[in-house]
């Protein structure tokens, strides 16, 4: 942890009601999981709830961020997500385009039409507004994608489950509505960079000044993260489950690190912009820059 800290700093999380998504994701019948999977990636696996033991591991994980720095400084190594890490653990590529970036104009509704292979009518007559920001109630998509799969449907059963899971689970927002941002990082198909953005800009804005608070960003996609970088043999593996997490972390040097895990190593990876040093990214909360060459041991070069 930083120097000169005497207390920990309290941070939340969004915790999203997945009850809805499970059923929808229950419609999806096994011949058609690989059709969903081709064309979204393994989003499917962010579907889970957070027990109190994984929030402790996310709150303790945070206490170890140095905002100069942009990552997490432990005793003996520095981890943090890099964008390959996440294009890894969702299936999804990084695409060579003009980053997301929040928008207030209306929605598209025929290219929302196409995207989820619904009728404009209907794409129109979902469509809602929660907090003055336009998007659809996870009921109407739940309801369509009962409605398609009954029809046999499928790719809009998938269509519809994926952007529920954009917004429910990766781009959190309001409760059980998928708002516009979503929306559209859904259509466009590169969620990456804007996920990467949310975790650094949410996590420095909240730990720069020590103030903690909510972390607007996908907390299941930062554990799941982050746990793949800990050992899964050996002693810290068998701790008992009630030794704290401080404890577990403080006790690990870069030896115990997995830093190869993600099957990634020795690989090209984004480490900076241009003439830039560093690589700024934009999320749908803000913006701000990281510093992948800090990081590079996570890519396998020492």
């Amino acid at each position: 942890m930083r120097t000169g800290l005497k207390h920990d700093v309290v941070y939340s999380f969004f915790d999203p009601e997945i009850g809805v998504l499970k059923e929808m994701i229950a419609l999806i019948t096994p011949d058609h999981v690989g059709m969903f999977r081709e064309s979204y990636g393994s989003i499917l696996k962010m579907v889970f709830r957070l027990t109190d033991s994984d929030r402790s591991a996310i709150h303790t994980l945070l206490q170890f961020y140095d905002p100069g720095l942009r990552c997490f400084v432990f005793p003996d190594y520095l981890l943090g997500p890099l964008m390959e890490d996440y294009a890894s653990m969702l299936g999804v590529q990084i695409r060579d385009q003009i980053p997301f970036h929040v928008t207030r104009a209306e929605p598209d509704v025929l290219g929302i039409s196409r995207a989820l292979h619904l009728s404009p009518e209907m794409v129109k007559e979902g469509l809602k507004e929660k907090g003055k920001v336009p998007g659809f109630h996870l009921s109407f998509l739940e309801a369509n994608a009962k409605e398609h799969a009954a029809m046999g449907n499928w790719k809009t059963v998938c269509a519809l489950i994926a952007v529920g899971i954009y917004g429910i689970v990766l781009f959190p927002n309001q409760k059980n509505f998928v708002d516009h941002n979503a929306i559209r990082l859904f259509m466009q198909r590169n969620p990456i960079p804007t996920l990467i953005g949310d975790v650094y800009y949410s996590v420095h804005n909240r730990n720069e000044k020590r103030r903690g608070g909510l972390v607007r960003c996908c907390a299941q996609l930062l554990f799941r993260w982050f746990m793949g970088y800990l050992p899964s043999r050996g002693a810290f593996a068998h701790l008992d489950p009630s030794v704290k997490w401080s404890f577990r972390l403080m006790g690990l040097r870069a030896n115990d690190i997995a830093w190869t895990h993600n099957g990634l190593a020795g690989r090209d990876f984004i480490c900076s912009c241009g003439s830039l040093p560093n690589v700024p990214l934009v999320g749908v909360q803000g913006c701000i820059n990281y510093n992948p060459v800090l990081l590079r041991r996570q890519m396998g070069f020492a």
